[in-house]
Protein backbone atom coordinates (compact mmCIF):
# COMPACT_ATOMS: atom_id res chain seq x y z
CA UNK A 1 0.00 0.00 0.00
CA UNK A 2 3.03 2.11 0.67
CA UNK A 3 4.57 1.62 -2.83
CA UNK A 4 1.50 2.24 -4.40
CA UNK A 5 1.29 5.69 -2.87
CA UNK A 6 4.57 6.53 -3.49
CA UNK A 7 4.24 5.59 -7.25
CA UNK A 8 1.30 8.83 -7.21
CA UNK A 9 4.06 11.36 -6.47
CA UNK A 10 4.33 13.10 -9.64
CA UNK A 11 0.76 13.41 -10.47
CA UNK A 12 -0.01 14.53 -6.59
CA UNK A 13 2.61 17.71 -7.17
CA UNK A 14 1.08 18.10 -10.65
CA UNK A 15 -2.26 18.39 -8.90
CA UNK A 16 -0.84 20.81 -6.40
CA UNK A 17 0.62 23.07 -8.83
CA UNK A 18 -2.34 22.92 -10.68
CA UNK A 19 -4.76 24.40 -8.01
CA UNK A 20 -1.96 27.34 -7.37
CA UNK A 21 0.06 26.07 -4.03
CA UNK A 22 3.60 27.13 -4.00
CA UNK A 23 5.72 24.05 -4.93
CA UNK A 24 7.95 24.42 -1.64
CA UNK A 25 4.45 24.36 0.66
CA UNK A 26 3.03 21.79 -1.88
CA UNK A 27 5.85 19.74 -0.91
CA UNK A 28 6.36 20.22 2.79
CA UNK A 29 2.35 19.35 2.98
CA UNK A 30 2.59 16.14 0.24
CA UNK A 31 4.94 14.74 2.61
CA UNK A 32 3.14 15.34 5.77
CA UNK A 33 0.42 13.42 3.75
CA UNK A 34 2.44 10.30 2.78
CA UNK A 35 3.25 10.51 6.46
CA UNK A 36 0.20 9.41 7.19
CA UNK A 37 -0.55 7.51 4.75
CA UNK A 38 2.29 5.18 5.68
CA UNK A 39 1.02 4.97 9.01
CA UNK A 40 -2.48 4.17 8.02
CA UNK A 41 -0.93 1.70 5.41
CA UNK A 42 0.92 -0.03 8.45
CA UNK A 43 -1.58 0.51 11.11
CA UNK A 44 -5.03 -0.67 8.91
CA UNK A 45 -7.92 1.10 8.92
CA UNK A 46 -9.88 2.15 11.84
CA UNK A 47 -12.14 -0.53 13.07
CA UNK A 48 -16.02 0.37 12.17
CA UNK A 49 -18.68 -1.95 12.67
CA UNK A 50 -20.00 -4.01 9.64
CA UNK A 51 -23.60 -3.06 9.90
CA UNK A 52 -25.56 -3.21 6.48
CA UNK A 53 -28.44 0.25 6.66
CA UNK A 54 -31.24 -0.24 4.95
CA UNK A 55 -35.16 1.60 4.65
CA UNK A 56 -38.06 -0.22 5.60
CA UNK A 57 -41.44 -0.38 3.46
CA UNK A 58 -44.39 1.25 5.17
CA UNK A 59 -47.05 -1.20 4.37
CA UNK A 60 -49.71 0.16 6.74
CA UNK A 61 -49.94 1.72 10.50
CA UNK A 62 -53.19 2.11 12.85
CA UNK A 63 -54.01 4.13 15.59
CA UNK A 64 -54.28 2.91 19.71
CA UNK A 65 -56.13 4.33 22.18
CA UNK A 66 -53.01 4.14 24.34
CA UNK A 67 -49.61 4.15 23.97
CA UNK A 68 -48.05 0.87 23.38
CA UNK A 69 -45.31 -0.42 25.29
CA UNK A 70 -45.27 -3.92 24.44
CA UNK A 71 -46.77 -6.08 21.43
CA UNK A 72 -47.04 -9.92 20.56
CA UNK A 73 -48.58 -11.63 17.83
CA UNK A 74 -50.09 -14.79 19.20
CA UNK A 75 -50.51 -17.11 16.43
CA UNK A 76 -52.74 -19.66 18.23
CA UNK A 77 -55.54 -16.81 17.94
CA UNK A 78 -53.88 -15.06 15.01
CA UNK A 79 -54.21 -11.73 17.26
CA UNK A 80 -51.92 -9.05 17.92
CA UNK A 81 -52.02 -8.27 21.77
CA UNK A 82 -50.76 -4.68 22.48
CA UNK A 83 -49.63 -3.59 26.03
CA UNK A 84 -49.83 -0.19 27.07
CA UNK A 85 -47.89 0.42 30.84
CA UNK A 86 -46.65 3.96 30.60
CA UNK A 87 -48.52 4.35 33.78
CA UNK A 88 -45.99 4.02 36.51
CA UNK A 89 -47.34 1.87 39.33
CA UNK A 90 -51.22 2.86 37.77
CA UNK A 91 -53.74 0.28 36.21
CA UNK A 92 -52.03 -1.51 32.83
CA UNK A 93 -53.99 -2.07 29.35
CA UNK A 94 -53.61 -5.65 27.06
CA UNK A 95 -55.40 -5.23 23.84
CA UNK A 96 -56.18 -7.74 21.26
CA UNK A 97 -56.24 -6.52 17.55
CA UNK A 98 -56.10 -7.98 13.99
CA UNK A 99 -53.11 -7.81 12.02
CA UNK A 100 -55.09 -5.33 10.18
CA UNK A 101 -55.94 -2.90 13.07
CA UNK A 102 -59.45 -3.66 14.23
CA UNK A 103 -60.12 -3.87 17.90
CA UNK A 104 -60.90 -7.37 18.86
CA UNK A 105 -60.74 -7.12 23.06
CA UNK A 106 -59.74 -4.25 25.46
CA UNK A 107 -58.40 -5.62 28.77
CA UNK A 108 -57.47 -3.92 32.38
CA UNK A 109 -54.62 -4.91 34.56
CA UNK A 110 -55.48 -3.30 38.09
CA UNK A 111 -52.67 -1.50 39.86
CA UNK A 112 -53.11 -4.13 42.86
CA UNK A 113 -51.65 -6.69 41.04
CA UNK A 114 -48.57 -4.91 41.86
CA UNK A 115 -46.81 -4.36 38.16
CA UNK A 116 -44.98 -1.10 38.18
CA UNK A 117 -44.06 -0.09 34.34
CA UNK A 118 -44.66 -3.02 32.11
CA UNK A 119 -42.90 -3.01 28.87
CA UNK A 120 -43.27 -6.15 27.05
CA UNK A 121 -45.56 -8.93 26.65
CA UNK A 122 -45.39 -12.75 25.52
CA UNK A 123 -47.57 -16.36 25.28
CA UNK A 124 -46.06 -19.41 25.50
CA UNK A 125 -48.67 -21.91 26.35
CA UNK A 126 -50.50 -21.79 29.52
CA UNK A 127 -47.83 -19.08 30.65
CA UNK A 128 -47.91 -15.54 29.77
CA UNK A 129 -44.55 -13.32 30.55
CA UNK A 130 -44.89 -9.52 31.02
CA UNK A 131 -41.80 -7.59 31.26
CA UNK A 132 -41.23 -4.76 34.18
CA UNK A 133 -38.59 -1.96 33.23
CA UNK A 134 -39.03 0.02 36.28
CA UNK A 135 -39.94 -3.05 38.99
CA UNK A 136 -36.66 -3.10 40.85
CA UNK A 137 -37.10 0.39 41.47
CA UNK A 138 -40.61 -0.40 43.35
CA UNK A 139 -39.02 -3.35 45.37
CA UNK A 140 -40.30 -2.05 48.63
CA UNK A 141 -43.87 -1.79 47.93
CA UNK A 142 -44.50 -3.51 44.63
CA UNK A 143 -43.71 -6.94 42.73
CA UNK A 144 -40.41 -5.30 42.53
CA UNK A 145 -39.11 -7.64 39.33
CA UNK A 146 -37.77 -7.29 35.94
CA UNK A 147 -39.72 -10.28 34.29
CA UNK A 148 -42.89 -12.01 35.50
CA UNK A 149 -44.46 -15.29 34.66
CA UNK A 150 -48.22 -15.93 35.30
CA UNK A 151 -50.63 -18.29 33.99
CA UNK A 152 -52.63 -17.04 30.83
CA UNK A 153 -56.35 -17.49 31.24
CA UNK A 154 -57.44 -15.48 27.76
CA UNK A 155 -59.42 -13.05 29.73
CA UNK A 156 -61.25 -12.48 26.59
CA UNK A 157 -62.08 -15.92 25.03
CA UNK A 158 -60.68 -15.37 21.78
CA UNK A 159 -60.65 -17.98 19.43
CA UNK A 160 -57.70 -20.68 20.04
CA UNK A 161 -58.22 -21.91 16.40
CA UNK A 162 -57.00 -18.83 14.93
CA UNK A 163 -60.05 -16.96 14.43
CA UNK A 164 -58.93 -13.59 15.31
CA UNK A 165 -62.08 -13.41 16.87
CA UNK A 166 -63.14 -13.03 20.61
CA UNK A 167 -66.35 -13.59 22.87
CA UNK A 168 -65.76 -10.59 24.78
CA UNK A 169 -64.99 -7.00 24.27
CA UNK A 170 -63.65 -6.17 27.19
CA UNK A 171 -62.07 -7.93 30.69
CA UNK A 172 -60.34 -6.77 33.62
CA UNK A 173 -57.12 -9.42 34.36
CA UNK A 174 -56.10 -10.15 37.47
CA UNK A 175 -53.24 -12.79 36.80
CA UNK A 176 -51.96 -15.47 39.38
CA UNK A 177 -47.89 -14.44 39.51
CA UNK A 178 -45.98 -17.80 39.21
CA UNK A 179 -42.42 -16.66 39.07
CA UNK A 180 -40.41 -13.54 39.45
CA UNK A 181 -36.92 -12.43 38.01
CA UNK A 182 -34.62 -10.02 38.70
CA UNK A 183 -32.07 -8.34 37.06
CA UNK A 184 -29.33 -6.11 38.40
CA UNK A 185 -27.38 -3.98 35.80
CA UNK A 186 -24.48 -3.96 38.38
CA UNK A 187 -24.19 -7.80 38.79
CA UNK A 188 -20.72 -8.51 37.13
CA UNK A 189 -22.67 -10.75 34.87
CA UNK A 190 -24.25 -7.50 33.57
CA UNK A 191 -21.58 -4.73 34.43
CA UNK A 192 -24.32 -1.91 32.64
CA UNK A 193 -24.90 1.86 33.62
CA UNK A 194 -21.49 2.83 34.03
CA UNK A 195 -21.92 3.67 37.58
CA UNK A 196 -24.91 5.83 36.66
CA UNK A 197 -27.74 3.61 36.40
CA UNK A 198 -27.74 0.95 39.10
CA UNK A 199 -31.13 -0.71 37.51
CA UNK A 200 -31.91 -3.26 34.58
CA UNK A 201 -34.80 -1.33 32.75
CA UNK A 202 -35.91 -4.51 31.01
CA UNK A 203 -37.96 -2.96 28.27
CA UNK A 204 -38.59 -6.38 26.32
CA UNK A 205 -38.99 -10.17 26.33
CA UNK A 206 -38.73 -12.75 23.81
CA UNK A 207 -38.42 -16.42 26.10
CA UNK A 208 -37.16 -19.32 23.95
CA UNK A 209 -36.31 -22.87 25.22
CA UNK A 210 -35.42 -23.14 28.53
CA UNK A 211 -34.08 -19.17 28.44
CA UNK A 212 -35.73 -15.64 27.87
CA UNK A 213 -34.00 -12.27 26.38
CA UNK A 214 -34.25 -9.00 28.05
CA UNK A 215 -32.49 -5.68 26.60
CA UNK A 216 -31.66 -2.99 29.26
CA UNK A 217 -33.04 0.22 27.77
CA UNK A 218 -32.11 3.56 28.34
CA UNK A 219 -33.27 5.85 30.55
CA UNK A 220 -32.70 9.79 31.07
CA UNK A 221 -30.33 9.71 34.10
CA UNK A 222 -29.84 12.83 33.74
CA UNK A 223 -29.25 12.17 29.78
CA UNK A 224 -30.34 9.81 27.10
CA UNK A 225 -26.19 9.05 26.62
CA UNK A 226 -24.96 9.31 30.25
CA UNK A 227 -25.40 5.16 31.27
CA UNK A 228 -24.02 3.26 28.69
CA UNK A 229 -23.17 0.25 28.61
CA UNK A 230 -26.75 -0.91 27.83
CA UNK A 231 -27.13 -4.99 27.21
CA UNK A 232 -29.31 -7.32 25.64
CA UNK A 233 -29.09 -10.76 27.88
CA UNK A 234 -29.94 -14.32 27.65
CA UNK A 235 -31.24 -15.43 30.94
CA UNK A 236 -31.24 -19.32 32.22
CA UNK A 237 -35.45 -19.12 33.05
CA UNK A 238 -34.34 -21.95 35.78
CA UNK A 239 -31.93 -20.07 37.88
CA UNK A 240 -31.70 -16.16 36.75
CA UNK A 241 -28.22 -16.92 35.77
CA UNK A 242 -26.53 -14.86 32.39
CA UNK A 243 -26.04 -17.48 29.79
CA UNK A 244 -24.64 -14.86 27.06
CA UNK A 245 -24.67 -11.15 27.08
CA UNK A 246 -24.20 -8.00 24.21
CA UNK A 247 -23.17 -5.10 25.44
CA UNK A 248 -23.26 -1.81 23.56
CA UNK A 249 -22.05 1.81 23.25
CA UNK A 250 -22.83 4.82 21.51
CA UNK A 251 -19.94 3.40 19.22
CA UNK A 252 -20.49 -0.29 18.86
CA UNK A 253 -22.73 0.22 15.62
CA UNK A 254 -21.65 3.85 14.90
CA UNK A 255 -24.85 6.18 16.53
CA UNK A 256 -26.36 6.01 19.46
CA UNK A 257 -28.50 3.47 20.67
CA UNK A 258 -31.58 2.47 22.90
CA UNK A 259 -33.27 -0.89 22.04
CA UNK A 260 -36.44 -0.96 23.53
CA UNK A 261 -38.49 -4.08 21.65
CA UNK A 262 -37.54 -8.02 21.12
CA UNK A 263 -39.20 -10.08 18.89
CA UNK A 264 -38.15 -13.40 16.84
CA UNK A 265 -38.24 -13.25 13.24
CA UNK A 266 -39.36 -16.62 11.11
CA UNK A 267 -37.10 -18.78 12.18
CA UNK A 268 -38.30 -18.78 15.39
CA UNK A 269 -34.93 -17.42 17.09
CA UNK A 270 -33.33 -20.28 16.02
CA UNK A 271 -30.76 -18.07 14.72
CA UNK A 272 -31.65 -14.19 14.67
CA UNK A 273 -33.46 -12.08 17.35
CA UNK A 274 -34.70 -8.28 16.40
CA UNK A 275 -34.55 -5.43 18.42
CA UNK A 276 -36.31 -1.99 18.34
CA UNK A 277 -34.79 0.74 19.17
CA UNK A 278 -36.06 4.29 20.34
CA UNK A 279 -33.92 5.70 17.62
CA UNK A 280 -36.46 4.22 15.39
CA UNK A 281 -34.07 1.43 13.85
CA UNK A 282 -35.23 -1.95 14.17
CA UNK A 283 -31.72 -4.27 14.12
CA UNK A 284 -31.25 -7.90 12.98
CA UNK A 285 -28.61 -9.71 15.70
CA UNK A 286 -26.77 -13.12 15.05
CA UNK A 287 -27.64 -15.06 18.10
CA UNK A 288 -24.42 -17.26 17.52
CA UNK A 289 -22.13 -14.55 17.71
CA UNK A 290 -20.64 -13.01 20.42
CA UNK A 291 -19.22 -9.34 19.99
CA UNK A 292 -22.08 -7.27 19.70
CA UNK A 293 -20.85 -4.70 16.87
CA UNK A 294 -20.32 -8.24 14.77
CA UNK A 295 -23.72 -9.32 16.03
CA UNK A 296 -25.95 -6.62 14.12
CA UNK A 297 -25.71 -7.66 10.62
CA UNK A 298 -28.30 -5.19 9.53
CA UNK A 299 -30.55 -2.61 10.42
CA UNK A 300 -33.15 -1.03 8.80
CA UNK A 301 -34.04 3.04 9.42
CA UNK A 302 -37.82 3.65 9.98
CA UNK A 303 -37.56 7.65 10.22
CA UNK A 304 -38.98 8.49 7.54
CA UNK A 305 -41.84 5.90 8.31
CA UNK A 306 -42.30 7.13 12.22
CA UNK A 307 -41.80 10.98 11.63
CA UNK A 308 -40.63 13.53 13.74
CA UNK A 309 -41.00 11.90 17.57
CA UNK A 310 -39.95 13.40 20.86
CA UNK A 311 -36.58 11.50 21.85
CA UNK A 312 -37.06 8.80 23.45
CA UNK A 313 -40.66 8.57 22.48
CA UNK A 314 -40.35 6.37 18.94
CA UNK A 315 -40.48 2.66 18.75
CA UNK A 316 -40.83 1.20 21.90
CA UNK A 317 -42.41 -2.29 20.66
CA UNK A 318 -42.06 -4.84 18.07
CA UNK A 319 -43.25 -8.12 17.04
CA UNK A 320 -43.32 -10.14 14.01
CA UNK A 321 -46.32 -11.81 12.42
CA UNK A 322 -45.77 -15.29 10.71
CA UNK A 323 -49.36 -14.90 8.98
CA UNK A 324 -47.88 -11.97 6.87
CA UNK A 325 -44.85 -12.15 6.64
CA UNK A 326 -44.02 -8.15 8.46
CA UNK A 327 -43.03 -6.43 11.39
CA UNK A 328 -44.99 -4.37 13.87
CA UNK A 329 -43.58 -1.49 15.43
CA UNK A 330 -45.24 0.54 18.27
CA UNK A 331 -44.31 4.30 18.67
CA UNK A 332 -44.92 5.89 22.08
CA UNK A 333 -44.39 9.26 21.06
CA UNK A 334 -47.63 8.99 18.69
CA UNK A 335 -49.61 5.63 19.95
CA UNK A 336 -49.50 4.43 16.55
CA UNK A 337 -48.14 0.39 14.79
CA UNK A 338 -46.32 0.49 12.25
CA UNK A 339 -46.84 -2.32 9.39
CA UNK A 340 -43.44 -2.37 7.71
CA UNK A 341 -41.82 -4.89 5.51
CA UNK A 342 -38.06 -5.63 6.03
CA UNK A 343 -36.05 -6.67 3.40
CA UNK A 344 -32.50 -6.19 1.80
CA UNK A 345 -31.21 -6.07 -1.83
CA UNK A 346 -31.91 -9.56 -3.95
CA UNK A 347 -34.70 -10.85 -1.83
CA UNK A 348 -37.85 -11.22 -2.85
CA UNK A 349 -40.64 -8.35 -2.32
CA UNK A 350 -43.39 -9.29 0.20
CA UNK A 351 -46.46 -10.20 -1.18
CA UNK A 352 -49.55 -7.58 -0.42
CA UNK A 353 -51.86 -9.75 1.93
CA UNK A 354 -55.27 -10.45 -0.37
CA UNK A 355 -58.78 -8.93 0.93
CA UNK A 356 -60.66 -11.41 2.81
CA UNK A 357 -62.95 -12.25 -0.23
CA UNK A 358 -66.98 -11.97 0.41
CA UNK A 359 -68.87 -15.22 1.13
CA UNK A 360 -69.52 -17.04 -2.60
CA UNK A 361 -72.93 -18.59 -2.66
CA UNK A 362 -72.75 -22.71 -2.94
CA UNK A 363 -72.16 -23.46 -6.64
CA UNK A 364 -74.87 -25.85 -8.40
CA UNK A 365 -72.13 -27.76 -10.88
CA UNK A 366 -69.09 -29.64 -8.87
CA UNK A 367 -67.26 -27.33 -6.40
CA UNK A 368 -63.87 -25.62 -8.04
CA UNK A 369 -60.15 -26.22 -6.67
CA UNK A 370 -59.60 -23.91 -3.73
CA UNK A 371 -57.35 -20.83 -4.44
CA UNK A 372 -54.16 -20.82 -2.97
CA UNK A 373 -53.24 -18.55 -0.24
CA UNK A 374 -50.45 -15.52 -0.13
CA UNK A 375 -46.68 -16.84 -0.16
CA UNK A 376 -45.55 -15.45 3.59
CA UNK A 377 -42.58 -13.09 3.13
CA UNK A 378 -39.20 -14.29 2.85
CA UNK A 379 -36.64 -13.95 5.99
CA UNK A 380 -35.04 -10.44 5.94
Amino acid sequence: QVASNTALVPLTLAVLQRVGLPLRLSMARFFRVSACLAWCALMGPPKVAAVSTYSATAVSSFSLPKSPSGLFFYETQNLLYVLCGTNTNGDHYLYAFTTDGTQKCFITIPESVGMSRVDGFYIVGSTAYIADSQGPIYASTKLGGSLYAMTWTNPCSCDDAGGASCSSSSATWEPTITNTWTLNAEDSSIGDGGGNDQYFRNSGVVVSGDYFYAVNGVHPNPSLTCCYPKSLVKVALSDNSVASKWAFTASTIGHDVDMEGLTCGADGCVDYIYAGDEWNYIYKLNLATSDPASAVEVEWDLNSIVGNVREDKGIESLTYASTTGYFYAGIQDTSTVHVVQLSTPGATPAPTPAPTPAPTPAPSSPTPSPTPSPTPAPTP
